[in-house]
């Protein structure tokens, strides 16, 4: 358990820093963009998830560390407050699918605009 936390937590750091970065200095990332061959120009709108990449970086960083001290020290509290973080992750990912599936038309309608 603690091993897969630890991985957690440091996913959650890169990404974190990843947001960071994106939302600090977006043009190095635009120029790194701009060096790939045949590259779509909608890449570009990548400096939009900015603020998305810090929100989950932090969500996993929380969650990974409150994994492995809980499971290194057996607090209760740290596994608990694990648990409530992973249970309110879950029931975000059933309420997202169950959108996505009452408005399967009108993200296939969207989607056929767009592409």
């Amino acid at each position: 358990m603690f091993l897969f936390n630890g991985i957690i937590f440091v996913a959650g750091a890169a990404v974190l820093g990843v947001g960071v970065w994106v939302k600090v200095d977006g043009g190095s990332l635009l120029a790194v963009i701009g060096n790939i061959e045949d590259a779509p120009a909608e890449l570009s709108q990548l400096l939009n998830v900015g603020y998305l990449l810090i929100a989950v970086g932090a969500v996993l960083l929380i969650m990974g560390f409150l994994g492995c001290c809980g499971a290194v020290k057996e607090s209760r509290c740290m596994l608990l407050l694990f648990f409530v973080i992973v249970l309110v992750v879950f029931i975000a990912e059933v309420a997202g699918a169950i959108v996505v599936l009452v408005f399967q038309p009108l993200a296939e309608d969207l989607i056929n605009r767009l592409g």
